[in-house]
């Protein structure tokens, strides 16, 4: 027989569990020897969910059986006990006192060589602890996400029109953070998860409408961020899709431009040049023109795009945006109502409108564009994006449409018998407006027109 030394034995058993009865926090179940010499702690984690009297309990066993088991017994029985394995329970005599012991190793060499364990099966047997009272940890109020919904059409690389834009910033950012929405104020689904804070803003100057599809290099703009940086990107890039943003405009659309250069001009504030604006079928938005104190939202991964059904477009949305780690009834959250216009399905305005005299009647014509596709160079012309093509050519007396054709290819010949019983002055204007078939067989939807010329 011998016994182990007690500095080898621990004093202290931490447990470590998963709070069954507490928002399923880890704590740690302790049991300490209040005598002997030893400064050991062992400890052992446990992925399991348990109660504090249970992990208690646990944590009392496995100190006391520790301390039992340093007696130890070395036996020699014969090869007829073969019925002996690991694990089971002898009894051993020495001088006048019975013990149990537990075997843990066998050696079959002729006779059976048994080292095995004491142990002392009360000890298992506890009785139960006074209950653990934990009150939850009160879960802070980090603030609420600041939420912008976006209304853009369907710009290049994206293939959901159906999506709609959600532009989150907060900081210090929470982490990821949950979108919400129903139809009314109960029943929200998750709609999407926001893994970082959008780049934000809100213009300084005004900017005023110009012409499209050129680099304005005279032109600047001034935001101010509330979270996020700019910077300059080579025109090539720039060209490349880089440096984009949506602003709001006077009107309630969103504007998305492209700038060149970002130049910091004060904390957080930054003036903007080599514009291309109007990108992606905006020219309705930068018509109004840009005021100050507009949202500034700059498009890059950082927003989330959410599912918008078609039967949904149009119809007020109830949003709820918080930290993902809490529930919606958590004050964090933000209520927002809001409803998507369905932008990204519409088609996109003719250009290059032109009107010729053909003896007294009007020629007019102009060059389709397309929503997917469009950016190859080598092909002679854009790809249809539509289900199939349709126009209506308005003629305008001052700002009253007096004539509307219905045409399903870009070029149209007006006779003078249509104008002359107009009685405002010649010429007239005339706009194009793009037309396609809705995803749902019932109806048609009208694009943005053109801008309109003599």
């Amino acid at each position: 027989m011998t016994r182990g030394q007690e500095t080898e034995l621990p004093r202290v058993i931490k447990l470590r569990y998963i709070d069954s009865g507490g928002d399923y926090r880890q704590l740690v179940a302790e049991s300490r020897r209040l005598e002997g010499q030893t400064g050991r702690v062992s400890e052992a984690g446990l992925p399991i969910m348990l109660d504090a009297d249970h992990a208690g309990r646990i944590a009392d066993s496995w100190l006391h059986e520790s301390w039992i088991a340093r007696d130890r017994v070395q036996l020699t029985v014969p090869p007829t006990l073969l019925g002996l394995e690991p694990g089971d329970l002898v009894e051993v005599d020495h001088a006048g006192l019975s013990r149990a012991y537990r075997i843990t190793e066998i050696s079959d060499q002729g006779a059976r060589e048994i080292e095995a364990r004491a142990i002392d099966t009360s000890v298992y047997v506890t009785g139960r602890s006074l209950p653990r009272v934990s009150e939850p940890p009160e879960r802070p109020v980090t603030g609420s996400p600041d939420a912008v919904f976006i209304d853009l059409p369907l710009l290049p690389g994206e293939q959901s029109p159906e999506a709609g834009i959600v532009g989150i910033s907060q900081s210090p950012w929470p982490g990821k953070v949950a979108i919400y929405k129903s139809a009314v104020d109960v029943g929200y689904r998750l709609a999407g998860l926001a893994d970082s804070s959008a780049t934000v803003g809100r213009t300084v100057t005004a900017l005023g409408p110009t012409i499209e599809g050129r680099l304005d290099r005279s032109a600047r703009l001034t935001v101010e961020l509330d979270f996020g940086q700019l910077q300059s990107v080579p025109l090539l890039t720039m060209l490349s899709g880089a440096n984009g943003a949506a602003v709001e405009t006077s009107n309630g659309l969103w504007e998305v431009l492209q700038f060149e250069t970002a130049s910091l001009v004060g904390p957080r504030r930054y003036e903007l040049s080599g514009l291309l604006r109007a990108q992606g079928g905006t020219e309705d938005a930068m018509a109004a023109g840009i005021p100050e104190a507009a949202r500034f939202v700059v498009l890059n991964p950082a927003l989330k795009r959410v599912a918008i059904p078609v039967d949904a477009i149009g119809l007020p949305q109830n949003w709820l945006v918080g930290p993902a780690r809490f529930d919606i009834g958590h004050a964090s959250y933000h209520q927002y109502s809001h409803a998507y216009s369905g932008r990204g399905w519409l088609p996109l305005s003719p250009v290059h409108l032109r009107g010729m005299r053909q003896g007294q009647d009007l020629e007019i014509s102009w060059v389709r564009r397309t929503r997917i596709g469009g950016d190859n160079w080598e092909l002679a012309e854009v790809p249809l994006s539509e289900a199939s093509e349709a126009y209506e050519v308005d003629i305008l007396s001052g700002n009253t449409v007096v004539r509307r054709f219905p045409i399903t290819c870009h070029r149209r010949l007006i006779p003078h018998q249509i104008r002359l019983p107009i009685s405002a002055p010649f010429p007239r204007r005339f706009h194009a407006g793009c037309t396609r078939s809705a995803p749902q067989p019932d109806g048609a939807w009208r694009g943005p027109p053109s801008s309109e010329v003599g």
